[in-house]
């Protein structure tokens, strides 16, 4: 199984992955985890709030399929919320790196995300996942497209609370490990995205920049992007965020 060193307070979890000792250490799917981050950053350079009790860590991908590809944000995210699901957690994937539980209610929300870095043809997953806090509404960015959650505010997960979340995550990655050794083939995730995407078949506007697109989301392609129905025509997107449309 992978190893997981766990380390106390650093500024970054994928900053310090790339310093010695962990440059030459870390193989494939081993993982550094910090008890805190305090200068997180999350997609385009936002800043990552990273509170003690919550999941900061990275990991170290191969890079060989899917990863090396664009498919690679989809294809992880799909094995983590896998992993958080055979912990009894109710995970969607969010285009195209978002980790969603949905409520009793029915409502989603943000619990967790996934930041890929290559340097040096060295790939690196930075993931980070509440499990006893989730950023209240004044601390999301004003267009954020869904309030966050913790793990611990879900109905099944009452030890939460008493699970360090170095533990938590040993099983999440031993999980991820598990499912890529047992099935490597770079097409595998792929229908599985399909059938844990939030708001396919739905109406949705996806804004890139200063572009605006609406139409239904019909899926993801092979190479991890969005397949966006608009016009009588698919469009294809490997960029940009997602909300639906109201």
């Amino acid at each position: 199984m992978p190893d997981v060193y766990e380390l106390d307070s650093v500024t970054s979890v994928l900053d310090e992955v790339r310093k010695e000792p962990w440059a030459s250490q870390l193989h494939d799917f081993d993982s550094i985890i910090a008890r805190e981050q305090t200068a997180g950053r999350g997609q385009f350079r936002r800043n990552w709030a990273s509170p003690e009790g919550n999941i900061h860590a990275a990991l170290r991908l191969p890079m060989e399929g899917p990863f090396p590809g664009t498919e690679a944000a989809v294809a992880l995210g799909v094995l983590f919320a896998l992993a958080l699901r055979r912990e009894g957690y109710p995970c969607l994937l969010k285009w195209p790196n978002d980790l969603v539980l949905v409520t009793e209610q029915g409502e989603p929300c943000k619990v967790g995300g996934i930041l890929l870095e290559e340097r040096g043809n060295v790939l690196v997953a930075g993931i980070g996942i509440n499990v006893v806090h989730a950023p209240s509404a004044v601390e999301l960015r004003s267009d954020a497209a869904l309030r966050a959650i913790a793990l611990n505010q879900c109905n099944t997960a009452q030890n939460v609370k008493k699970i360090p979340a170095a533990v938590l995550w040993k099983t999440l990655v031993n999980h991820v490990f598990s499912s890529y050794s047992h099935n490597q083939s770079p097409l595998a995730w792929h229908p599985l995205a399909q059938e844990l995407l939030l708001w396919r078949n739905c109406s949705i506007v996806l804004t890139d920049g200063e572009e605006r697109h609406e139409g239904v989301l019909r899926g993801t392609g092979f190479k991890g992007e969005l397949l966006l129905e608009a016009q009588g025509r698919t469009l294809s997107f490997y960029s940009g965020s997602i909300r639906l449309h109201c």
